[in-house]
């Protein structure tokens, strides 16, 4: 009977164990992580966060996790998670040693698109030099070192160039003026040319950059960012990925799958 007890002690006490054990690691893989995103720039952000190509893949990467978005600047994701305003910074590019950063999980096509109205040529970034640019927050800094030192802080020309944080509006700004070149993303600008009652088809597409600019995402704890990176290549290798960036009509010559 002795016996007994004391097995039945031991049973119970590795139920226990087994039971913190099996509550520790749910609760560790279904944490809450604040995710720190950019504003609306359709189709990889669409409805305050809600829906969107990078919204649908760090939620699939990190699908036993709660995520709750916050939208900010693209300059503000850049520091978002070193200064402790967020645990997940989602599109940006490596630069702190204090975060912890993915694989590349998403690529944009960049273009320098000119209005066919305007008649602009422009072949290479040098073509850019006498033209006024409206381009994203840091641009400067992720389309080769061309087109860096033609529109760095202190270069000539940096009276020349723009950036504009609100993409709808920096295509709007396009849309309204004269002789301006746009450089951005091809499919948030076919999106919000449309939105603006605009066809693609009225502009010309100059394909003067990298084919793809990629970018990461930043996180506070390494392993969140390994499991991250593991849903990420879980997502490739089963072809959703594919299947997202037909969703939501992003056509890029190489993906981060490729």
């Amino acid at each position: 009977m002795r016996s007994y007890r004391k097995v039945l002690l031991v049973v119970s006490f590795a139920t226990l164990l087994l039971a913190r054990f099996s509550y520790q690691t749910a609760t560790a893989a279904n944490h809450q992580l604040l995710t720190a995103i950019s504003l609306d720039i359709p189709p990889f952000v669409m409805d305050q966060a809600d829906s969107g190509l990078e919204v649908d893949l760090v939620r699939q990467a990190l699908g036993d996790a709660t995520l709750p978005f916050i939208q900010l600047s693209y300059e503000d994701l850049q520091t978002a998670v070193q200064q402790q305003r967020a645990d997940v910074s989602v599109g940006v590019q490596p630069g702190d040693a204090s975060v912890h950063y993915s694989a590349d999980f998403v690529t944009f096509a960049n273009y320098a698109i000119s209005k066919k109205a305007d008649g602009l040529r422009i072949d290479s970034v040098a073509d850019l030099n006498d033209h006024q640019v409206l381009t994203w927050e840091n641009a400067y800094l992720e389309l080769g070192s061309a087109f860096e030192a033609l529109f760095a802080p202190h270069s000539p020309q940096r009276n020349n160039y723009l950036e504009v944080a609100d993409q709808e509006q920096q295509v709007r700004m396009f849309w309204e003026g004269k002789g301006l070149v746009i450089v951005i993303d091809r499919s948030i600008f076919d999106y919000f040319s449309r939105k603006l009652g605009h066809a693609p088809d009225e502009a010309n597409y100059s394909a003067i950059f990298p084919p793809v600019t990629p970018f990461k995402v930043g996180f506070r704890d390494a392993a969140v960012r390994d499991r991250f990176n593991a849903g990420l290549a879980a997502i490739c290798k089963s072809g959703a990925y594919d299947k997202l960036l037909k969703r939501y009509g992003v056509a890029v010559s190489q993906s981060v799958c490729d």
